[in-house]
């Protein structure tokens, strides 16, 4: 049963790097001065959105996978004390 939690945190390990790769991947476009605020369709705010967005992604996989962790770590100890 502890196997399946590891496998599960691995494989969202993996999910969670995959999206922090694509958070940093590529070129930012040049930044362009404005009043007030950026539009919506400027491109370094659409890039900034963009990256903010698979970082939120990957910390989410990321903590599940160190849950998928835990929960394997105590399925183990309990066995042990069995």
């Amino acid at each position: 049963m502890e196997k399946c939690w590891d496998v599960a945190a691995a494989l969202l390990a993996l999910v969670a790097a995959v999206f922090w790769f694509l958070s940093a991947y590529g070129e930012l476009p040049a930044m362009a001065m404005y009043w007030g605020h950026a539009p919506e369709s400027d491109p370094f705010y659409q890039a900034v959105k963009f990256s903010a967005t698979m970082n939120r992604y990957a910390a989410g996989f990321s903590g599940a996978s160190a849950l998928c962790m835990g929960v394997g770590l105590i399925i183990r100890q309990r066995r042990r004390r069995d």
